[in-house]
């Protein structure tokens, strides 16, 4: 068995015909992520919605009667696909994401056999994507519970040597990926399903990378709880499975309560419907369980054992081709055996950012980051990495034009764009953050990167990192600082910021400036490899912060020092408490508050951070500057179109602008001469030392 007949098959997927204007498709390798849809499965949908759309398992009319008949048919050929001993143990969710989800409530609502409670554990592995790690940290910090964790070996498998020691009496949950999202790794599940059993533990297996690519059987696996999706499979978006053993689903609580869920009601007491309606409150996906049922066919035809063969015919080919690519390191195994079709790489040398633009101008479609994974990233020392992952409609051909751009990347790594004299040709728009650099930057952020960069007094030759260098405001003075024996990366989630610090000449005598686009979690730098970082009031801007503090950690080297500022409250900063009560005054107090996030992160918080990270030596000071904006306070203003509020300044009419413009005024007049606004902004200053 080889390769499957791929010219056929791309015809009866739409995504693959050219366009009205003759363009063609993108080189699709991001399966992994979600597949492309065949016709069958779209003209499924078309069908239900525009023939038989009803509510199921409410009506008796004929046409409520067909719809809950291919809802409940789509679950038995579900229940088939996987093998299921019954379609009742086939719980549809909206994505795996939920089963995982649902399973974990469930299990932390359920009666003393099953309950996670204090003092139990559950086991999972460092190869987890967060969709199966996650819900199950959750349920250990809310439930007592204790996490403990199978490792990876170097070359990318299950460590299962503490198997035994990992998986005992104390153990009431296994949750293992099946194959590995980012690694490839296929996991024998056999030996942990017989651990699990023998110390009465439940085994959950994430199959979401696995049924799209080989035949699984459930009950063969030896697991007690299955989850899946069905985007990844050729189906629909929306639909997700839980397949769980019959007599544990019905003896776990429901995780939402509503319509359906129910058998009876009354004013004291309530019976849940059986297994699986009594997981499905609510109207449930119909039209996407109709379409997942479509695509379990539409496999079932081309037959799982022939996706396998095909799949095991590509990655064999990619993994020699790309091994020829000079500097490529793959991050998982690099032989075949129980190994998916998908491969992550990083090149040494070369920026991901820039491999990601080439590969996406070359018109091939990756993935790139910590793909929800990272736990595997921190185990083989990278923050990202790039992954092609291929499918059924997937050729040898491709991979030659994947390994033929990451040969050219690779050869033009000496020309990338390193220094902030040299602009990206497809910059972006740089209009609406162009204020900051124009008005913002010289008055205040300059002043505040010269007080920071002075007081922190880098060595020359320092390799220093500027973390949310926005137009390289800080990064142009730690160029100028550590000389032109040093090196300094900036990084930027915004590419219009990115593109206003190109703008800039080089430093003269200063060290070279290479700018990375990312945010601050994660950081696509590498590992202990900085003297110096700073992060001058981008912190209270960062979803997890806690990870920001810990990428910063990551980067830096022993002995290195790290420098956190972040503004004080509005109280210690009168122009922007003009702003704000300007805001408050022409457009209510809950726009006012949406201008307030940068003076809402404490300094105290931001020591914590850096302790709970690892940092030692952690001390907080508290700076003023004094400021002036010679444009005055309309100039000032422009920070209402940088900030959470801008849209609704944006939106004002003209009566409205002015009368907000005429508040600021007002209120800074006070602070206002000829020469413009003045004022002293106050921040909190925190450094720290690598251990």
């Amino acid at each position: 068995m080889g390769l499957l007949d791929v010219e056929t098959i791309r015809k009866t997927f739409p995504f693959f015909d050219p366009a009205a204007d003759g363009t063609r498709p993108p080189v699709y390798l991001d399966s992994a992520a979600t597949t492309q849809k065949p016709a069958v499965v779209l003209d499924a949908l078309n069908a239900y919605y525009t023939r038989s759309n009803a509510n199921v398992h409410r009506g008796v009319y004929r046409l409520a009667v067909e719809a809950t008949e291919l809802y409940e048919g789509a679950r038995r050929k579900v229940a088939a696909f996987v093998g299921a001993a019954r379609s009742e143990e086939i719980v549809f969710t909206k994505n795996a994401t939920e089963a995982v989800n649902l399973l974990a409530n469930a299990l932390m609502w359920a009666d003393d056999e099953h309950r996670l409670g204090p003092g139990d554990e559950i086991v999972v592995t460092e190869m987890e994507h967060h969709s199966n790690l996650i819900p199950w940290r959750l349920v250990a910090e809310r439930a007592g519970a204790k996490i403990s964790y199978l490792g990876i070996t170097d070359d990318g498998r299950l460590d299962l040597s503490a198997l035994e020691e990992r998986v005992t009496e104390r153990t009431k949950l296994v949750a293992v990926v099946h194959a590995s999202n980012i690694l490839g790794t296929v996991n024998p599940i056999a030996p942990i399903a017989a651990r699990a059993a023998d110390v009465g533990a439940l085994l959950l297996v994430d199959a979401a990378q696995s049924v799209p690519h080989m035949a699984v059987d459930v009950r063969e696996l030896g697991a007690d709880f299955v989850t899946f999706s069905g985007h990844k499979m050729c189906g629909p978006t929306g639909i997700g499975v839980l397949w769980g053993k019959h007599h544990l689903l019905a003896a776990l609580p429901p995780f939402l309560g509503g319509g359906e869920m129910i058998e009876t009601v009354t004013l004291d007491a309530m019976a849940y419907a059986p297994p699986p309606l009594r997981f499905e409150a609510g109207t449930p996906p119909v039209a996407q369980a109709v379409g997942l049922g479509a695509a379990c066919d539409f496999l079932a035809g081309l037959g799982m054992d022939n996706i396998a063969a095909h799949d095991q015919a590509l990655i064999e080919y990619a993994l020699e081709r790309l091994g020829r690519v000079p500097g490529i390191r793959f991050i998982g195994p690099e032989d075949t055996a129980d190994r998916l079709p998908l491969m992550s790489f990083v090149i040494n040398g070369v920026p991901l950012q820039q491999v990601r633009t080439a590969l996406d101008g070359a018109g091939i479609a990756v993935r790139s980051g910590h793909h929800c994974a990272q736990l595997a990233c921190s185990r083989f020392g990278i923050p990202a990495a790039v992954r092609a992952s291929f499918y059924l409609y997937n050729t040898p051909a491709e991979v030659d034009i994947l390994a033929d751009t990451l040969e050219r990347t690779r050869g033009s790594a000496g020309t990338a764009v390193r220094t902030t004299w040299e602009t990206p040709a497809d910059a972006a728009d740089t209009t609406p953050v162009r204020p900051y650099k124009e008005i913002l930057l010289p008055s205040v952020f300059e002043p505040w990167g010269r007080a920071l960069v002075g007081a922190l007094a880098p060595a020359p030759g320092t390799r220093a990192l500027d973390v949310g260098t926005g137009p390289g405001t800080v990064a142009r003075l730690l160029a100028a600082a550590v000389g032109p024996g040093g090196a300094v990366v900036g990084t930027d989630l915004s590419p219009a910021m990115l593109a206003l610090a190109g703008e800039e000449p080089p430093v003269p005598g200063g060290a070279p400036i290479q700018y990375v686009e990312c945010g601050a979690a994660p950081l696509h730098v590498s590992d202990a490899a900085f003297d110096l970082v700073t992060m001058q009031q981008v912190l209270q801007y960062v979803p997890d912060r806690a990870a920001a503090a810990a990428e910063m950690r990551r980067a830096a080297r022993p002995g290195a020092r790290v420098a956190v500022a972040t503004w004080l409250p509005l109280g210690r900063n009168p122009l922007f408490a003009a702003l704000h009560a300007a805001l408050a005054s022409v457009l209510g107090d809950g726009v006012a508050e949406m201008f307030e996030e940068p003076w809402s992160l404490d300094g105290d918080e931001v020591a914590e951070l850096l302790s709970a990270a690892g940092f030692t030596r952690v001390k907080q000071e508290r700076w003023s500057v004094q400021v002036t904006i010679p444009g005055g306070p309309d100039d000032l203003a422009c920070l209402f179109g940088l900030s959470a509020a801008g849209g609704e300044v944006a939106g004002l009419g003209a009566a409205r602008r002015t009368a907000l413009r005429d508040a600021v005024r007002a209120r800074l007049a006070g602070h206002t001469d000829a020469a413009g606004v003045h004022g002293v902004t106050a921040a909190a200053v925190v450094t720290a030392v690598a251990p």
